[in-house]
């Protein structure tokens, strides 16, 4: 009890003191600016998988960029004729066990089928040429295998693997990948970037993101070998819990060469404690809806269509999406509009390298909703919804480079305070005994030792109070700040805010009608953002809390507005 004895003389009447650090609120995801297929998709998603709108957006716009990177360029805005690669880095950080891999999986089911396919082909071809060569023997055989050369392997997605081999890959042949993985750490912390290849690697990876080029010189007795290739195509789509990638997130090298900058961020805040279910809720199936099924028919729609790949070179040559007039203005706004933030009093003072990436990532981005919304040519909306994408990743990259590190008891003290405060404790836990609270209170503060810790913040900042460090009472003026504190933790605000950022709601399925086989992008992007909901008018986010949980919720927001 020492730790609690040096806070025992909590003065009555005092207003509490804050358990959190201020902190920037999380960002909206901006869904809005995604196509009709692509935003329906997402919907889908954050209710079947029970994700932030920013994890589901991003693993959608993952695939879309798998799809679009080998069938089209973006513009370049110096005049390159054969423009830039629309390839995409994308980072999301999100804990373990909180639906990622799910919503990844929905996503991406097009392409993981498809490769799936492809390589049973492969592997059949290969047993089949292998079979015939084993009856042969010494010329025979030769002579069979330089006619009959085993198949390249179609594998274009990556889960588990460093830069080395990934090079080695391209320097063979392969033309196009993506490095995607929920696994983020095994990149970010893995064995590509120790000190020893660091500098090399993440060289190569700025490299390729540019302009599409894999070198490697090595010792000619090396197995890998050297060698170079051109006008590849490299996508990075990244899922990892932040405690894994904390340490490269901060590392001066990774921060100042401009790797980590040519990454979209998304770190939206964890819904544990807010996904719940209902028996109506289990007879709907992702793979049956309507919105989902859209969207994949879409990913098909692309996929049938050729990738622009030399066969002679491997060289990934596609047309580039042209921005219209008003693209360009609306480009050129938004570029200006950062650099004037990147001065010494700006908002991205601190962000340099991120803010000076941002104009072309939207540039790739416009491409990228301009190829999966069938476009002929990037209007004014699409560019503005492109650069709204991208001032969502900026603002999340500065909520976290500019994020305040906080105690764990602090947050476990924010959450004892609320559940104290919880409507249908208040008779019992108005005032309490120490005892009571490690006999009757959450498990995750019953022992001695974290129960004490946790109980001196709350002395210390003054929201409980006590004369003897055994009995205590909630402060009277505690109720306000306890409940501003909670929804700082969850990253809510306000009522409403709640209701955007939850974003899982059951949203009627609406399919685009028949006579709008392509529509251009400017006509499609503004819809369907007010949709009736099916289940939780109050609560979008997940099927429906038990009764009492809703009247807390309620009693809280109140307050708080």
């Amino acid at each position: 009890m020492n730790a609690l004895m040096t806070e025992i003389k909590s003065p009555a009447g005092l207003v509490p003191k804050p358990l959190l650090p201020d902190a920037m609120p999380p960002t909206l995801y901006p869904l809005d600016a995604l196509t009709y297929e692509m935003r329906g998709a997402v919907e889908a998603i954050i209710e079947h998988a029970m994700v932030p709108a920013a994890i589901a957006g991003q693993c959608v716009v993952g695939a879309v960029t798998h799809l679009a990177q080998t069938r089209v360029n973006a513009w370049h805005f110096k005049g390159k004729p054969e423009g830039a690669p629309c390839s995409l880095f994308m980072l999301s950080l999100f804990d373990s066990g909180e639906g990622k891999s799910s919503a990844r999986e929905l996503a991406f089911k097009t392409i993981d089928e498809a490769e799936k396919e492809a390589r049973a082909h492969h592997r059949q071809a290969c047993a089949e040429i292998e079979a015939i060569a084993a009856g042969l023997k010494g010329k025979a055989r030769d002579e069979f295998l330089a006619v009959h050369p085993l198949p390249s392997d179609p594998r274009t997605q990556y889960s588990d693997a460093t830069f080395e081999p990934l090079v080695g890959d391209f320097i063979r042949g392969k033309s196009a990948a993506s490095w995607d993985t929920d696994e983020g750490g095994q990149m970010l912390g893995g064995h590509s970037l120790k000190a020893d290849t660091v500098a090399a690697t993440l060289g190569g990876l700025t490299t390729v993101y540019s302009s599409g080029k894999f070198e490697r010189t090595r010792s000619r007795g090396n197995l890998e070998g050297s060698g170079v290739a051109y006008n590849r195509r490299l996508s990075i789509h990244l899922m990892a819990q932040a405690v894994a990638v904390a340490g490269a997130l901060s590392d001066p090298l990774l921060v100042g060469q401009g790797f980590l900058a040519r990454f979209l961020l998304a770190a939206p805040v964890s819904l544990a404690g807010t996904c719940f279910i209902t028996i109506e809720s289990l007879q709907h199936s992702a793979y049956t809806d309507p919105r989902l099924q859209a969207y994949w028919s879409r990913c098909k729609e692309i996929a049938d269509t050729p990738e622009r790949i030399d066969p002679e070179t491997g060289e990934v040559t596609p047309p580039v999406l042209e921005p219209n007039a008003e693209a360009k203005q609306v480009w050129v706004d938004f570029r200006n509009e950062i650099e004037s933030e990147r001065g010494p009093l700006g908002k991205f003072a601190g962000l340099k390298p991120f803010a000076a990436r941002g104009a072309e990532q939207a540039l790739r981005l416009a491409a990228v909703f301009g190829l999966f919304g069938g476009v002929e040519q990037i209007d004014g909306d699409c560019m503005r919804y492109a650069c709204k994408l991208v001032r969502y990743s900026l603002s999340e990259w500065q909520r976290y480079t500019d994020a305040t590190p906080v105690n764990p008891e602090q947050k476990v003290a924010v959450e004892l305070m609320s559940w104290l405060r919880d409507p249908k404790r208040t008779a019992t836990w108005q005032e309490f005994h120490v005892n009571d609270l490690g006999k009757s209170g959450p498990a995750a503060v019953r022992s001695a030792k974290v129960r004490d810790k946790v109980l001196a913040v709350l002395m210390k900042h003054q929201h409980l109070l006590s004369s003897d460090g055994k009995q205590f009472r909630i402060n009277p003026l505690a109720e306000v700040a306890d409940s501003a504190e909670t929804q700082q933790l969850r990253g809510f605000a306000i009522a409403e805010e709640l209701r955007e950022i939850a974003e899982t709601a059951r949203f009627t399925c609406a399919t685009r009608p028949a006579s709008e086989a392509l529509p251009q992008i400017s006509a499609v992007l503004p819809r369907a953002v007010p949709q009736q909901l099916l289940v939780l008018p109050q609560s979008p986010q997940n099927p429906q809390p038990p009764a009492s949980a809703r009247a807390c919720c309620e009693q809280k927001w109140e307050l708080m507005l």
